[in-house]
């Protein structure tokens, strides 16, 4: 999509003399609070025109759209969304950041990009001079875990272990997978186990009526459905050093607890089933229960325009396994500032604004997917949006990330489809399981992770 006419301008720009300058910093530090500290810097910087924000095209932006409009009143700063399909924002901002240009103000970035744009040093750190972030009791660890680089947890890349950690980027939309289900036919399931009873009991195919709604088609949505299934049944892929450990027992027991029990009282052809038509079988009153992502929810499951079961559905925390362990999985959308914009001192100040309790609240209004705990706990806005309490408990678990590296894309494609094909049947799990570990094995070492 073409965005509109980019550059920074400056006008009305104040006059302030450094005593002034320095007093409104050391008042807005000995308040702790890094929305005191943007406002200071940005009232001591030159007003622009308008702020450049790289954001992707589609329903993760319904929050900023929303919210927009407000900051325009408030700062007289026009807030430029320039919209871009996912693999474009991608591409454009990389070229972008190659080329030093400050095409962006702030970006909103995929959070399994950090890797690539943490090592490569193309983000402002938010935690350092001038900006000096500190962390609020109301945002969950995770969120700013999450925009840390290097990882404060898991394995690094190499080259990047011996770096100062930083965090550069904060979440703006909150998205974590849950566990939908009809509360008026089964009580919250806490285990698989517990969740495949239930559907085997009530799953009743003769009736189009099945007992688990299955996300499974190939490559990144059968990972999104059963990563967090391997995970707590104790598998993963990756050691703390690189060290492929996929095939494993855990991965066994995991992998044929999907594509056997768990697929058996799951909807025909769930090897080509996506999000979307997954969450539909639930709102319809086509399937008992599934995973779901709050956009789902919202778009769907809460949609009176599409969904017979308003009122019905609950959601909790995606199951345990044999872990004894939940494990739900992050997809957040994460707001930066490149070290080349243009306008850092009031792309800072607006992302201090819009990640807020105050606007929070009104981007969660507009359907935004919010991240702060008052606003997921808030009464009123889970009678409205019912599944934010499980994104609470779910941030707070807490959730667990994609691998940081710049190679999952391509990992995620080779258990994909290999899993998918398990899934269809065309592989055996054991198949599946060796391909995938081989292929995958073979991948890291070209990349220079392993030996």
């Amino acid at each position: 999509m073409r965005g509109r006419r980019r550059g920074a301008h400056v006008s009305r720009a104040g006059t302030f003399t450094r005593r002034q300058v320095l007093k409104l910093g050391t008042a807005a530090v000995g308040a702790g609070a890094f929305g005191e500290i943007a406002r200071s810097i940005a009232v001591a910087a030159a007003k622009p025109r308008q702020l450049n924000v790289g954001v992707v095209e589609g329903v993760e932006i319904r929050g900023l759209r929303a919210v927009a409009p407000m900051w325009d009143r408030e700062t007289g700063v026009h807030l430029n969304l320039i919209t871009y399909p996912y693999a474009s924002l991608y591409e454009k901002m990389t070229t972008a950041f190659q080329a030093n240009a400050a095409t962006f103000d702030v970006v909103m970035m995929d959070d399994p990009w950090m890797p690539k744009f943490g090592a490569e040093g193309w983000l402002a750190p938010l935690d350092a001079a001038p900006f000096n972030l500190q962390r609020d009791p109301d945002i969950f660890p995770v969120v700013y875990d999450l925009g840390s680089w290097p990882p404060p947890r898991g394995p690094i890349p190499p080259g990047e272990a011996g770096k100062p950690r930083h965090i550069y980027a904060i979440t703006v939309v909150g998205n974590v997978e849950m566990f939908m289900y009809r509360k008026d036919l089964v009580a919250a399931p806490q285990t698989w186990d517990q969740a495949l009873a239930d559907a085997t009991k009530l799953g009743n195919p003769g009736k189009q009526f099945y007992g688990f709604a299955m996300r499974g088609a190939k490559g990144n949505p059968i990972m999104s459905q059963w990563f967090p299934i391997l995970k707590t049944f104790g598998g993963d892929v990756f050691d703390d050093q690189w060290n492929v450990v996929f095939k494993s027992g855990a991965t066994a027991n995991a992998l044929k607890f999907f594509v056997g029990q768990l697929k058996a009282v799951a909807q025909p052809g769930p090897d080509t089933t996506d999000a979307a038509d997954r969450t539909r079988l639930v709102a319809t009153g086509h399937a008992l229960e599934g995973s779901v992502w709050p956009a789902e929810a919202s778009d769907i499951l809460e949609n009176p325009q599409v969904s017979t079961v308003i009122g019905k559905v609950g959601y909790v925390m995606l199951p345990m396994g044999p872990s004894g362990r939940h494990m739900p999985m992050m997809g957040n959308w994460l707001l930066g500032i490149p070290k080349a914009a243009g306008q850092k001192d009031w792309a800072y100040r607006f992302i201090s604004w819009v990640t807020s309790a105050k606007v929070q609240r009104s981007y969660a209004a507009a359907g935004g997917i919010p991240f702060r705990r008052s606003i997921l706990t808030d009464v009123a806005l889970n009678k409205r949006y019912p599944f934010f309490q499980a994104m609470a408990a779910s941030l707070a678990a807490p959730p667990f990330w994609r691998p940081r590296t710049t190679e999952w894309s391509a990992v995620e494609t080779i258990l994909g489809t290999h899993m998918n094909a398990a899934l269809a049947g065309t592989e055996s799990p054991e198949q599946a399981i060796a391909r995938s570990s081989d292929e995958v094995t073979q991948h890291m070492r070209e990349a220079g992770y392993i030996k």
